[in-house]
């Protein structure tokens, strides 16, 4: 055995902590801890001396609380009776899943199931005296598979009653249980960051990757059915709405630029829209058999007066045509028949069509409906 030590991490791992393989050395032994590192005197089960990086000499001096554990005699040879730990203070990345199935009730279709999750996590050393007191003691070689199995049975049970609660309170149905994975990551790294603190870990990411669905329960492959039609249905109605909404939305974009079309027609020709209906309601009056009445006439020439000057000479053919009919016509004085201008005689009732009548004063010829003389005013009648 050599009288010096030179104690140090020999073994290039990834192990997040290693114990140094002799248990005892003498006074004026080297400690080397590396950057990234700490190394923690272990005794009797109780965590002592903690060193960060750098190299000491180690001395009764410099080892005060194990000095006084001990009860070291005095002399320059006398052996620490210890074990010395290395802690790797990197970040590391671990893979993690339940170890059982999570079980609850569907919020949406209450229906019970088991799911079961995994995923990642990454998480430092923020403790190294804390996280050795709980690990020391279980195993003598503490690998990183020990590690993961320690976090599995004493922390990551914790995640099955953490997602429970999670889907439970806001109430998700377990067929969009896989776009929540990014709020179960957080809210489970938040919920987690006290049960990793009290082993002295800092939990700096956590990650859930997959939730694992019972593909071979028949209940669930029934309600899974279930919702994927009552999902495809109401995305079918939402489309036929959306496309009705457009086409009606395009119906009323049409009609206003048909409108504002019609508008600026009727700007550059000159007339408005009311001068419009006015010609229109004129052709329609002089298509009619009945125009030929007088009744009818004077309808024509009210709605006439209204027109504006350049719409009038535009129809000032039409209204010139009606009352051309009119003067090609007779009217039976006793029954109203109209009748053609060269007949002499009603051709209903046998009435005489020739007007003989004057005024008994100025010798006024007068219509049959005359009561007072036109030109003079007497009364006729």
């Amino acid at each position: 055995m050599a009288i010096f030590e030179v104690i140090k991490k020999v073994k290039a791992d990834d192990n997040l902590v290693w114990r140094y393989p002799k248990t005892n050395f003498n006074t004026m032994s080297q400690l080397i801890v590396h950057e990234s590192q700490e190394a923690l005197f272990f005794s009797n089960g109780k965590a002592l001396d903690l060193f960060g990086p750098g190299k000491y000499t180690l001395t009764t001096n410099n080892i005060p609380l194990l000095k006084t554990f001990l009860n070291i005699p005095t002399g320059f040879r006398s052996p620490f009776q210890c074990e010395v730990y290395f802690i790797d203070k990197t970040e590391k990345n671990s893979k993690w899943g339940t170890s059982s199935k999570i079980e609850f009730l569907d919020p949406k279709y209450n229906f019970p199931i088991q799911i079961g999750a995994c995923g990642e996590m990454r998480f430092i050393v923020e403790d190294a005296r804390k996280l050795l007191i709980k690990l020391v003691g279980i195993k003598k070689t503490i690998d990183n598979e020990t590690i993961d199995n320690f976090f599995t049975s004493c922390i990551l049970t914790k995640v099955k009653s953490y997602m429970a609660n999670i889907i439970t309170e806001n109430k998700i149905c377990i067929f969009e249980v896989d776009k929540y994975l990014n709020d179960f990551s957080d809210t489970l790294q938040k919920l987690l960051n006290k049960d990793f603190a009290d082993y002295g870990i800092k939990l700096n990411k956590f990650f859930v990757t997959t939730i694992l669905k019972p593909e071979d329960d028949k209940q669930y492959l029934e309600f899974k059915e279930l919702y994927f039609k009552q999902t495809v249905s109401v995305a079918e109605a939402e489309l036929r709405q959306k496309v009705k909404l457009i086409d009606e939305e395009t119906k009323a974009k049409q009609k206003v630029i048909a409108s504002e079309a019609e508008a600026k027609k009727r700007e550059q020709e000159g007339y408005s829209y009311q001068e419009e209906r006015s010609y229109n309601a004129l052709e329609k009056m002089a298509a009619n058999e009945g125009v030929g009445e007088f009744a009818n006439v004077g309808v024509g020439l009210g709605i006439m007066s209204g027109i504006g000057t350049t719409l009038g000479d535009k129809v000032g053919n039409n209204v010139q045509g009606v009352i051309a009919n009119i003067d090609n016509t007779k009217t039976c004085p006793k029954c109203g028949t109209a009748n053609s201008k060269d007949h002499s005689f009603c051709k209903k009732c046998g009435t005489s069509l020739e007007n003989n009548l004057t005024c008994p004063n100025c010798h006024h010829k007068l219509e049959p409906d005359n009561i007072f003389c036109p030109k003079c005013g007497r009364r006729i009648k």
